[in-house]
């Protein structure tokens, strides 16, 4: 099976109100054997200007002014950088938008709709006691829009956001430095509310990072324990707790460092993201649901990935 990105579709991203720098297709032997295997990363990075004149702030919402939660805000320099890993494939495009991001911001979560719209998590990391920009999940479609979240308490963050195949917006709720208590929670398309969906009770000495869905609806997660040991689980939400399917390893060794993302393709093959511990860059693994093995697929330089949809 090929792939390639239309006019169109480049067009959306490009127009998406972020910094597109370096769309690119990347290919090996491994995922060209990989049908169906067809994501998007994201980062951040400065944006680096010629001169010493001030960049302009920037509105970065584009939503009708009377939605209440809607939030336009002025944006310091920081880009957002998508990049395509697309089977069969090797081309560079580039194009240049708006900041999205604050200095003091990360990206805590990325995914796509089942319409194919990218959707970013941005949480404020400001320790300072000056109120901080609030938590906001930005729709990158034509126009972008912005809804602030609301129902985090202030050390609560957002974060392994989900788009679900019936179309709705899930995520993980945890403290700001990532540890428990864990819940997943919905996310209204429409104000950003979020409310609890589960009864399924994470463990209290392991760190809850990622969702990803198949195409069969079976949810999964990981498990981080205090060592960075990782044990893929199921969520089902007829069981109390998650189902341990096995301890992730890669040539027989135990995986030692979380995920950065875990997605499934449209074939169902489940894929991790990530790098082991003092490990560069991150990769794309794909993951034997029953054994936890991995296998590498393709060194990838972003920050978290999704799949892409439409």
């Amino acid at each position: 099976m090929s792939y390639k990105l239309s006019r169109r579709k480049f067009g959306q991203l490009a127009l998406a109100g972020t910094v597109v720098s370096g769309l690119s297709y990347l290919t090996n032997r491994a995922l060209a054997e990989t049908p169906s295997l067809n994501i998007v990363g994201i980062g951040s990075t400065p944006i680096i200007t010629t001169d010493q004149t001030t960049i302009p702030e920037v509105n970065t919402t584009e939503l009708d002014s009377t939605a209440p939660d809607s939030v336009s805000t002025d944006i310091k320099p920081v880009g957002l950088v998508l990049q395509s890993l697309i089977t069969g494939k090797a081309q560079v495009l580039a194009d240049k938008s708006t900041p999205l991001l604050e200095l003091n911001e990360i990206v805590s979560g990325f995914t796509s709709l089942s319409d194919g719209t990218l959707v970013v998590a941005i949480t404020p990391i400001t320790t300072s006691r000056r109120q901080a920009t609030p938590t906001r999940i930005t729709f990158l479609g034509t126009p972008v829009k912005t809804l602030i979240v609301s129902g985090l308490k202030q050390n609560q963050q957002l974060g392994s956001l989900l788009g679900t195949n019936d179309g709705r917006l899930i995520g993980l709720v945890g403290k700001k430095n990532g540890t428990p208590p864990i819940r997943l929670v919905d996310i209204d398309l429409q104000t950003g509310e979020i409310s609890s969906i589960s009864k399924v009770k994470f463990p209290n000495d392991e760190r809850v990072s990622n969702l990803a869905e198949c195409p069969d609806g079976k949810l999964y997660t990981s498990l981080v324990g205090l060592n960075g040991d990782t044990t893929l689980v199921q969520l089902d939400s007829n069981q109390k707790k998650p189902i341990r399917l096995g301890q992730l390893k890669v040539n027989g060794q135990a995986w030692n460092n979380g995920l950065q993302s875990l997605v499934c393709s449209a074939t169902g093959q489940l894929l991790a993201f990530g790098a082991m511990r003092y490990e560069t860059p991150n990769a794309v693994y794909s993951v034997d649901k029953n054994s936890g093995n991995m296998t590498r697929l393709q060194d990838f330089d972003t920050t978290q990935i999704t799949r892409a949809r439409g």
